[in-house]
């Protein structure tokens, strides 16, 4: 059952940042859940909210996709992670 969880995202290119909730979808067989500790955003990320790669790829952007935090859950095929794991994603 997907569950929602708050963030900061973009209904556009151009607009700043506001408060959301999102919907996260199941997680899958070759999935990792994160309680995510802490969160990057990159020269890219800044790129797609202020319309240099054109508009955005969906909407809303929550952009940040540098990631570390715990594992709290992982799909069925995955073998390296395991729940309470110390993670980090590029």
């Amino acid at each position: 059952m997907p569950t929602t969880v708050k963030a900061f995202g973009a209904h556009d290119v151009r607009q700043p940042l506001v408060p959301l909730t999102i919907e996260r979808r199941d997680v899958g067989p070759h999935d990792v859940e994160l309680d995510i500790l802490y969160c990057g955003i990159c020269h890219s990320d800044i790129n797609f909210v202020g319309g240099e790669f054109g508009p955005l790829p969906t909407s809303p952007l929550v952009p940040g996709h540098e990631v570390v935090g715990r594992v709290t859950q992982t799909g069925s095929a995955v073998t390296r992670h395991q729940v309470g794991d110390l993670v980090g994603i590029g």
